[in-house]
């Protein structure tokens, strides 16, 4: 009867050991919160906007036109938008910054907050120098 004394404890810890382990393996429930798995999300949609951002600027800076436009982007990778602001010297200019946007992912909205201010003659012998 002693054997079976000691095995009891034994097996009582046994089943607290495997129901720990069954439960570390469980999914979270629906609705559970799990901010890790929020986190890599927003991370990864940040480095999805930063990724189109830089897709919108490269197509501008390789523009002649709009090299020298004072414009600055703004992307949501998650809402598939880009902002354009800044300014620029002709509605030209404005136009094809736009359409560079647009072409730079299929289905992307641009919300233009571009202003145009053309160069005064004044100003324009000043930067011919």
């Amino acid at each position: 009867m002693g054997k079976h004394i000691l095995l009891l404890p034994l097996l009582f810890g046994l089943t607290i050991v495997l129901m720990g382990c069954e439960e570390r393996g469980k999914q979270p429930s629906i609705g559970t919160p799990n901010p890790s798995i929020h986190k890599l999300e927003r991370l990864n949609a940040l480095m999805r906007d930063a990724d189109l951002e830089n897709a919108v600027r490269a197509k501008l800076e390789n523009d002649p036109q709009l090299k020298s436009a004072d414009l600055s982007v703004n992307a949501d990778a998650v809402r598939n938008e880009i902002t354009l602001s800044g300014t620029v010297r002709t509605h030209a200019a404005k136009k094809k910054a736009i359409e560079l946007a647009k072409s730079t992912k299929p289905g992307v909205a641009v919300n233009d907050k571009i202003d145009v201010k053309p160069v005064q003659p004044l100003q324009e012998l000043i930067l011919a120098k």
